[in-house]
C-alpha cells in the first residue's frame, strides 16, 4: 500500500484486505506507525467524491487504532496525527465541509493528547485552539463534532504548562458559555466545566483575565454540576482518573473539588468495576474521605459559614464513598463464594 499509495484501487482494496483478513485492532497494533502512515495519506489526500468509499474505510480503521492506543504509541506517532488532523480541518474549513472525516480527525486528536503534555502543547503551537473557535462557529449543529473537540480541549486543560495558553477572554467565554449547553445530554457542559475547574485550579493569581470574571466563572459551574443528574450513563472512557483525583486536593477553590467528586460518583456509579478499583488505587477515596472530614469538622466547630457548595460536595462525596464501598463488598462476597465453591470441589 505505501508504494502504491497514489492508486485509488488499490488502496480500496488494501483497506478491505485489513478488515477481512486481520483483526483490528489487536493484530494491526504491531505495526501501528506504518498503518496509521498509510491510514493519514488515504484521509488526506484520498478525498474527493470518487474516493469517499475509500475515505470511510480508512477512517473507520484509523478510529479503532486510535483508541486503542498506549502511551508509547502516542508518542511516536502523536506529533504526527496532530498535524496531519489540523491540516484536514484546515482543509474542509475553506471547503465549509463538516463530515465523518472532520469529526474523526478531532476524535484523533482527542484520543492522542490523553495524558500526553507533548500532544496538547503541539496542538496549541499549530493555532488548534483558532480551528476550534472556527468550527464552532461554522459547524453550530454538529453535536458530534462539539463533543470530541470538547474532549480534546479537557486533555489540553489537564496540562498545567497549557492552562497559561488557554487563559483568555475569548476562549474562556466560550468554555463558559458551553456550561449551559443541554446538547448531547450533559457531555458538552461536562467537558467545559472540566475546562474551567483545571483553569481555575491554578488560583486566583492564574487567572490573569478581567472577563469573565473568576468568580462568575466558578458561579456558573455550580449551577451546570448542580443541574446534571447523578444517574446519567456515560460513552466515556478513562484510562486513568488521576487529573480528576488532582483537582481534589485543591482545598481553596471548593468549586474544582465539586466537579472532580460529581465526575467520580457518576463514573463509580454507571461503571463501577473499572472506575470503583481505579479510584482506591490511584488514591481518589483517600482524598474523598478527607473531604468529607473537613466539611463534617468545619460544621461541627462553626469555623465556617455554611455553603451550597460545601453541603452538595458533601453528599456528592458520601455518594462516591458508599458507591466504592458496595462494590468492595459484593467483590469480598463473590470472592467468598468463589473459595467456598472451590474448596467443596477440592474435597469431591
Amino acid at each position: 500500500m505505501v508504494e502504491h499509495k497514489e492508486d485509488t484501487s488499490l488502496m480500496g482494496g488494501g483497506c478491505l484486505l485489513l478488515w477481512i483478513r486481520f483483526q483490528v485492532p489487536q493484530d494491526l497494533l504491531c505495526l501501528y506507525e506504518r498503518v496509521v502512515d498509510i491510514l493519514m495519506y488515504i484521509v488526506e489526500h484520498h478525498s474527493g467524491e470518487d474516493d469517499s468509499y475509500i475515505e470511510h474505510e480508512a477512517v473507520d480503521l484509523f478510529n479503532m487504532l486510535v483508541c486503542h492506543f498506549d502511551g508509547e504509541q502516542e508518542k511516536a506517532v502523536g506529533i504526527k496525527i496532530i498535524d496531519t488532523m489540523l491540516r484536514i480541518v484546515r482543509n474542509k474549513l475553506d471547503w465549509k465541509l463538516c463530515d465523518d472525516v472532520m469529526e474523526t480527525a478531532w476524535y484523533g486528536m482527542w484520543s492522542v493528547t490523553e495524558e500526553s503534555p507533548a500532544n496538547s502543547e503541539r496542538f496549541l503551537d499549530q493555532h488548534g485552539m483558532e480551528l476550534f473557535l472556527q468550527c464552532k462557529e461554522t459547524f453550530p449543529n454538529r453535536l458530534d463534532l462539539l463533543r470530541n473537540m470538547m474532549g480534546l480541549l479537557g486533555n489540553v486543560a489537564e496540562v498545567k504548562e497549557c492552562r497559561k495558553r488557554l487563559m483568555t477572554s475569548a476562549f474562556v467565554e466560550e468554555f463558559s458559555f458551553l456550561l449551559d449547553s443541554q446538547t448531547d445530554g450533559i457531555e458538552v457542559s461536562y467537558n467545559a466545566a472540566g475546562v474551567l475547574s483545571h483553569m481555575a485550579s491554578d488560583g486566583p493569581e492564574a487567572w490573569t483575565i478581567t472577563c469573565p470574571a473568576r468568580d462568575h466563572v466558578l458561579e456558573r459551574l455550580v449551577r451546570a454540576v448542580n443541574r446534571w443528574d447523578i444517574n446519567t450513563k456515560r460513552n466515556i472512557n478513562y484510562r486513568s482518573l488521576c487529573p480528576i483525583i488532582g483537582l481534589l486536593s485543591v482545598t481553596e477553590t471548593r468549586e474544582c473539588q465539586l466537579w472532580a467528586t460529581w465526575a467520580i460518583a457518576n463514573l463509580t456509579k454507571f461503571d463501577e468495576p473499572k472506575y470503583c478499583p481505579l479510584v482506591e488505587q490511584e488514591g481518589g477515596l483517600k482524598y474523598i474521605k478527607e473531604i468529607i472530614e473537613e466539611i463534617i469538622s468545619e460544621g461541627l466547630a462553626n469555623t465556617c459559614k455554611p455553603s451550597d457548595v460545601k453541603e452538595k460536595l458533601l453528599g456528592l462525596g458520601q455518594r462516591a464513598v458508599n458507591n466504592i464501598e458496595m462494590w468492595k463488598k459484593r467483590q469480598d462476597q463473590l470472592n467468598d463464594e468463589e473459595n467456598l465453591i472451590l474448596l467443596l470441589e477440592g474435597q469431591n
